[in-house]
């Protein structure tokens, strides 16, 4: 019988907190009448942050004539979506960097930062209205792998490891060894992070998005496609052909064919290569 909710919770424990400040940034950001002030003083309160900010308000993807010396600079050349999504990308790099999962740790982070990269790219080449909601559920999209590789350090480890080495399938095996899989983690985790009820689907449902609710259903297709980019490229731990089903199911709900679908590699991989320095300042 499938494992409920609340025995999932039971099971894991606490959940890691969403950072404090991090919060405070996506109460700001999500108050239309809060200030480019506002957003600064609370993100000088945290160093690390600021200094993040700072570097990817310098990078090759938003370069300018000069160079942006300070928090409030930032924030006008990045605009309150970049800082959430940069925000929110801090939190999770954080994350995915406490785990014990020996050496896969940076290829979990690198999988999540493709996805999320690759599956708004194809949003944006199919006019979805909402890319940067896309960038974030595919930010999100795997990160029970991470609560699970905290929680249960040296079999979440072991299992990885074993994935990594081309034996077995993730779910599976998760499945098997411990009742519940990564999919079902992001979704707890997501919730109690208060986060958009669309993310959370979308972690739960993206490896089977035609189960996904409605509403959320083209936004998993997206990070689907995303993550079967991202696998392709061999970015990530798995093999791409795992994820034949899933991006099956987005092709159907995004209504593509598969020759479509090859039609928007190209760009795709364009944009990944374009974007390659979010991989190197993170």
């Amino acid at each position: 019988m499938p494992i409920t909710p609340q025995e999932l919770i039971t099971n894991l424990g606490d959940l890691p907190p969403l950072p404090q400040v991090a919060a405070q940034v996506l109460r700001i950001v999500a108050d239309p009448d809060s200030t480019a002030d506002e957003l600064q003083r609370v993100i000088s309160t945290d160093q690390a942050l600021a200094s993040q900010i700072l570097k990817i308000a310098n990078s090759a993807m938003f370069a300018m004539m000069r160079e942006v010396k300070t928090v409030t600079q930032a924030i006008m050349t990045l605009g309150f979506s970049t800082i959430k999504s940069v925000v929110i990308a801090s939190s999770a790099k954080n994350l995915y960097s406490r785990g014990s999962v020996g050496l896969q740790e940076r290829l979990l982070w690198e999988h999540a930062l493709a996805t999320a990269m690759a599956g708004r790219a194809y949003g944006k080449l199919l006019r979805f209205p909402q890319t940067e909601e896309i960038f974030l559920a595919g930010l999100m999209h795997d990160i029970g792998k991470s609560v699970m590789g905290i929680k249960f350090p040296d079999r979440y480890g072991a299992m990885i490891r074993t994935i990594y080495n081309g034996q077995g399938d993730c779910l599976d095996m998760e499945l098997e060894i411990f009742g519940f899989d990564h999919s079902m983690v992001g979704e707890a985790l997501l919730r109690s992070w208060n986060l958009a009820r669309s993310i959370e689907q979308t972690a739960r449902w993206h490896h089977e998005p035609l189960d996904a609710p409605p509403e959320s259903r083209s936004l998993t297709a997206l990070v689907a496609l995303g993550n079967q980019m991202a696998l392709n490229q061999k970015i990530g731990i798995g093999r791409p052909e795992s994820l034949a089903l899933p991006t099956q199911q987005a092709l159907e709900i995004l209504n593509l064919t598969p020759e479509q679908l090859e039609d928007h590699r190209e760009a795709v991989l364009q944009v990944l290569e374009m974007d390659k320095s979010l991989l190197t300042e993170f």
